[in-house]
């Protein structure tokens, strides 16, 4: 599989992609393991001849498959690209040589990699929890031979293209699965006075931990309507239920802190007490981004209202769910402006 056919295939799908969902970002660290398939490396024979004058046969080794593992430190945009650090690790072994035209089995060569690379990676939106990755980086290859009576070393340039899918584990962790094309090239004490490149195809599986998160909003205290003024003596009316609540979301956000989860909940049991069966979630968000971004964020907070409302017991078909984007702000504030309080979602439960 080529490099070129995935690189084409990333650029059509970003070029096509209408999708906007929040992202993850900040600081994030990753490890990852798989399997590495490397080619067989070929030995320059150009020119090169026998003591008879003949030309020598085609000389490669064959390497076995063998597992690579990785771990990185990076940093992600709220523009869905990533860079990272990247460090590699991989031992094959050498399964046979081929010499002269005379092929040799060997048992007793470990081959020894270590690669450290920059990356730049781009995750494509595919829906709330699935993105399209794509990238490459490069980076510089250290490489041995391990001969048990002695050990040869060399060092080259490497890059590698990558592409594959990413899945949201949670708030804070992604699970990604991806193909690699990785290429070192320059190694030249394997093979005196030429040099050799080293080509492996690898599947990789990684997982990345987020840690670096906007700082959570202040609890905010639900929103209720005013009680209506009591009636006069002798006997006062009981003010009617709260009916509106308003749950908080962090800056670009709409997984719903603890806080927004006790809101959530009270509202829930207000509902489930006095018998509201026609409940309306309107989500909304502050000015910064485009209103395209703001208004599928705003039904994306809408929607996890909803679903913890259903995990808490209420009956899905009672549940509305809808979604202003920046266009009803609790604050008004000019554009691009991080205002809390309009980073919410309203539960209505008096329709």
């Amino acid at each position: 599989m080529k490099l070129r056919s995935f690189a084409l295939a990333g650029a059509a799908l970003v070029a096509l992609s209408g999708f906007a969902f929040a992202v993850d970002t900040g600081w994030y660290v990753g490890i990852g393991a798989g399997y590495s398939m490397p080619q067989a490396v070929a030995f320059p024979t150009v020119g090169r001849v026998t003591a008879n004058g003949v030309p020598y046969f085609a000389d490669e080794a064959s390497l076995k498959n063998a597992w690579r593992g990785i771990g990185s430190v990076g940093y992600a945009w709220d523009n869905h690209f990533r860079f990272e650090a990247e460090g590699g690790y991989t031992d094959p072994k050498v399964g046979s040589l081929n010499l002269a035209g005379v092929k040799s089995s060997l048992t007793s060569v470990d081959v020894s990699e270590f690669t450290a690379m920059g990356n730049l990676l781009y995750d494509m939106p595919l829906s709330e929890r699935w993105n399209f990755t794509v990238g490459g980086g490069g980076g510089w290859n250290w490489t041995a031979l391990d001969l048990n009576s002695a050990k040869i070393k060399s060092a080259g340039l490497t890059w590698q293209g990558i592409a594959g899918v990413t899945y949201k584990l949670s708030s804070l962790t992604d699970l990604q699965l991806d193909y690699r094309y990785i290429s070192t090239s320059g190694l030249e004490n394997f093979d005196s006075g030429h040099k050799v490149n080293l080509i492996s195809h690898n599947v990789m599986l990684s997982l990345r931990w987020y840690f670096d998160q906007p700082a959570a909003a202040p609890p905010q205290p639900a929103f209720a309507s005013a009680p209506p003024p009591p009636p006069p003596p002798p006997m006062p009316v009981a003010p009617p239920p709260v009916t509106n609540y308003i749950v908080f979301f962090d800056f670009n956000k709409s997984n719903l802190t603890k806080s927004a989860q006790a809101v959530v909940a009270e509202a829930v049991k207000t509902a489930k007490t006095k018998g509201f069966v026609n409940v309306q979630v309107v989500g909304h968000t502050d000015t910064v981004g485009s209103d395209k971004y703001n208004q599928n964020l705003s039904v994306q907070r809408a929607r996890s209202v909803k679903e913890e409302m259903i995990s808490e017991g209420l009956d899905e078909t009672s549940i509305g769910i809808d979604g202003k984007g920046f266009h009803d702000p609790l604050v008004a504030t000019d554009p691009g402006v991080r205002e809390p309080q309009n980073r919410r979602a309203i539960i209505d439960l008096g329709r």
